[in-house]
């Protein structure tokens, strides 16, 4: 079982990662922005963090940055669907140089799982 941090804005989005993620067995905490995340990911030590970049406060490339700054950083996994007239690929450009795996929503089930699974070995 893997501890994992989800940080989505959009509830319905972030309802679904959160459940394919726990029927593959993981422990799944779940934040809706990213300043809320960082407060999370602060107070409790996870295997990897999976954060949306397009949200409203702090972004996702700011949690992605803040994230490998720490010694003992998890795992991060950046996933951007585009928004705003900004595609996708452009919005994963940043958080890709730092994070450990991007994801261009929409995905499957199970290519979350599969990065995942290549991630943590869980």
């Amino acid at each position: 079982m893997c501890h994992i941090l989800l940080i989505d804005d959009m509830q319905p989005v972030r309802h679904a990662i959160a459940a394919t993620l726990r029927k593959a067995g993981h422990d799944v905490v779940e934040a809706d922005d990213g300043n809320k995340g960082l407060e999370i990911a602060a107070s409790r030590q996870f295997d990897l963090v999976i954060t949306d970049i397009m949200m409203p406060a702090s972004d996702g490339t700011d949690v992605v940055f803040e994230l490998k700054t720490k010694t003992a950083a998890p795992k991060v996994i950046a996933m951007s669907g585009g928004g705003a007239g900004i595609p996708a690929d452009n919005a994963l450009q940043l958080s890709s140089t730092q994070a450990d795996a991007v994801l261009k929503k929409p995905f499957t089930n199970d290519v979350l799982i599969e990065t995942v699974s290549e991630l943590t070995s869980y």
